[in-house]
């Protein structure tokens, strides 16, 4: 089986770009509902002119600690139908809630909830606004993908686009519609999987091949957590916000399975990518080499990238969980207390399937790429 450099015509390219935007249009009507499903809520975006004054209100005479404390400042108004006005706002800071926001400043750009009493308006400041510097790191990062790698840095960004679509116009959607988690969580990563090689790789047995290994290595997380679900007694309620979830009728066990799939998929790909090409180049150099050579030098490969790779999940997991180790160690009265919590088992659980899923990435893409590149379609033990 004669192999050639993977190329991908104009037209395919398109064809290919509009059935990605097709999917999410369509996936998003069957979503069910939007992704900010409230309405009524105005928002005005504006920047501070002065704090007028600053009052204090003391929830007890012992304790100077707890303090309510009510901030009046101006602003002007930079969007909605009252650009341009000068609004008279306010900010509460209670000592008792641990969320409470800086006191705000002269020349901050914050976001105000405009709350209507008796038909009069009060703006209320909810939070600042961080999009501009998050605009401009994404405008770098655009940038320098795209000067370094040129064609292949546009195509990454835009199946790195299409990516986060999915996600927040079809995947979250679906979950907050009550849609069937498990098979909305496994439609998502194999769209993710499928753009992103075909945007970026274009239709290929390399692509094919790292898409199968792929896919194997998917199902292998989702059946891990599967299998542990019960044994492990797994109920999703792990923080506040998995209350929350609840009580608005989201099956939050499923959630956890979401979880573990999105967050895998990425390295996933990556491993199965860096399989198949390396193979592919091993094949081009050696047309001569058997299937079974072929899948057994996949496996070599794979033995190196398994330990960076199991090392990149157990991080990445560890640094998004820091918050509730931190917390979960600072009032454990034991390890064994502190292992046996359900968000610290269930980031443990994350990094083992994880890592499971690689272990199967691994000779999957091996496997494939020997039946696809040599086009003897053997048997091989591994």
């Amino acid at each position: 089986m004669k192999l050639r450099k993977p190329s991908m015509p104009p037209a395919s390219y398109i064809a290919t770009v509009l059935l990605a935007a097709v999917f999410l249009v369509l996936g998003n009507r069957a979503a069910g509902q939007g992704v900010f499903a409230q309405e009524g809520a105005e928002l005005i975006r504006a920047r501070a002119l002065r704090v007028v004054g600053v009052e204090e209100d003391r929830y007890s005479d012992e304790d100077d600690s707890l303090v309510l404390t009510t901030v009046t400042f101006e602003a002007k108004a930079l969007n909605g139908r009252l650009k341009g006005m000068t609004l008279t706002c306010m900010q509460q800071l209670d000592s008792v809630y641990g969320l409470a926001l800086p006191q705000v400043k002269a020349r901050d750009t914050v976001l105000l909830d405009v709350q209507k009493i008796d038909g009069a308006s009060s703006y209320v400041l909810c939070d600042f606004v961080r999009t501009t510097p998050l605009i401009l790191l994404g405008l770098l990062f655009a940038a320098l993908l795209v000067f370094s790698g040129r064609k292949k840095g546009a195509d990454t960004l835009l199946s790195f686009v299409f990516s986060i679509a999915a996600i927040f116009l079809v995947l979250v959607p679906a979950l907050l519609s009550g849609r069937n988690i498990y098979l909305w969580s496994l439609m998502i990563c194999v769209y993710i999987v499928v753009t992103n090689l075909l945007i970026v790789q274009g239709p290929s047995p390399k692509s094919l091949a790292a898409a199968l290994g792929c896919f194997g290595g998917v199902l292998c997380a989702g059946a891990v957590m599967l299998l542990a679900n019960r044994p492990m007694h797994i109920t999703g309620l792990m923080d506040e916000e998995a209350i929350y979830l609840k009580a608005m009728g989201v099956d939050i066990r499923a959630t956890v399975f979401c979880m573990i799939l999105i967050g895998s998929v990425g390295a996933l790909m990556d491993v199965a990518m860096d399989i198949a090409a390396a193979l592919y180049e091993l094949r081009k150099g050696s047309p001569g080499i058997q299937a079974k050579e072929l899948a057994h030098a996949g496996r070599g490969i794979g033995q190196d990238l398994i330990g960076t790779m199991a090392n990149t999940l157990v991080l990445a997991y560890i640094g998004e969980s820091m918050a509730s180790l931190l917390v979960t160690i600072q009032y454990a009265p034991n390890a064994t207390y502190m292992v046996n919590r359900e968000a610290i088992a269930v980031a443990i659980l994350q990094c083992l399937a994880g890592c499971l899923s690689v272990l199967a990435v691994v000779p999957l893409t091996s496997f494939f790429c020997s039946l696809l590149y040599t086009g003897k379609p053997k048997t091989v033990k591994y």
